[in-house]
């Protein structure tokens, strides 16, 4: 996203994530934690429809291998549904956070303070 700079990163996420998406995502990720060792991540979920399995999968696998990479996620949305999922990211995260689509200044905000 053209908002990210220096450790601080977006993604945009829209539709199903597949496995292809993640193939091309964690690279673009490990690039950013190899330059910064950890970095600030801002995950937009913008017309978001969830995972496929091994999408699922594989953004499992990214969030245990580099839990002490991301030193604060935040997660935008507008669903119901992306506000319960948020929670579970703290079982990888201490510093996660959910914010609605509206406040999504307020989220890049918290990411570089």
């Amino acid at each position: 996203m053209s908002e990210s700079s220096g450790n601080v990163v977006g993604i945009k996420v829209s539709e199903q994530l597949t496995e292809q998406d993640y193939q091309t995502l964690v690279p673009l990720l490990e690039k950013a934690i190899g330059e910064h060792e950890k970095i600030r991540l801002l995950r937009d979920m913008d017309d978001f429809e969830g995972w496929s399995l091994d999408a699922l999968w594989q953004d499992l696998k990214f969030d245990s291998e580099h839990k002490n990479n991301i030193e604060r996620l935040a997660l935008v949305g507008d669903k119901q549904w992306e506000k319960w999922i948020s929670q579970s990211t703290k079982l990888f995260f201490e510093e996660a956070k959910y914010f609605d689509r509206d406040r999504a200044i307020k989220a890049w905000n918290w990411l570089r303070a």
